[in-house]
């Protein structure tokens, strides 16, 4: 679904610009989900489970923008690919029209500049005009950066998946369920 870019200024005085991600950032879409898998534990793939091939990417880059009610936008700083922020309905039934899922990453490298506030504040506009009644995520219960945001976004813990997540040297992490009713 297409939205209307929008450009922000960072708190180092750079500017983002938020944007549908299109089929010409597959390659950079690749690297960042790369990236981001290597940045942190909290994201729910590791470096090595980045194995779309460029047209792969290419067309869930595409489908994104064709689906009705979805909403895949990156945050691009100087032409790089910053971070990107999926909206997806939680089902095509009518009993469950009114709910989406929203998830959200950045690299390392852009941590701490506000992009992650802009990109989920844009987004959780964008759901509203939908008409999406309450926007949903799970997040690791120990992330507290990103508990932060999602509470000042508005999100509300309503329950937790014990051992959630499985990681390679056998921890466990649980998942703080989250979410954000329209107001």
């Amino acid at each position: 679904m297409l939205v209307e870019p929008k450009t922000v200024t960072l708190k180092d005085g750079r500017k983002c610009t938020l944007r549908n991600a299109t089929a010409e950032d597959a390659e950079q879409m690749l690297d960042y989900l790369y990236k981001t898998s290597e940045d942190t534990e909290f994201v729910l793939r590791y470096p090595d489970e980045v194995n779309y091939t460029l047209e792969q990417e290419k067309q869930i880059l595409t489908d994104c923008l064709n689906q009705q009610g979805r909403i895949m936008m990156v945050a691009d700083v100087e032409g790089k690919i910053a971070g990107n922020c999926d909206l997806s309905p939680k089902g095509f039934k009518r009993k469950m029209l009114h709910r989406a899922s929203v998830a959200i990453a950045l690299t390392k490298e852009f941590w701490n500049n506000g992009i992650g506030s802009a990109l989920m504040g844009y987004i959780l506009e964008q759901a509203d005009k939908i008409g999406y009644e309450q926007t949903e995520l799970e997040v690791v219960s120990c992330n507290e950066r990103a508990i932060a945001l999602y509470k000042k976004m508005g999100f509300e813990k309503t329950g937790q998946n014990l051992h959630a997540l499985k990681l390679d040297n056998g921890t466990y992490y649980d998942e703080d369920i989250m979410i954000r009713f329209k107001k």
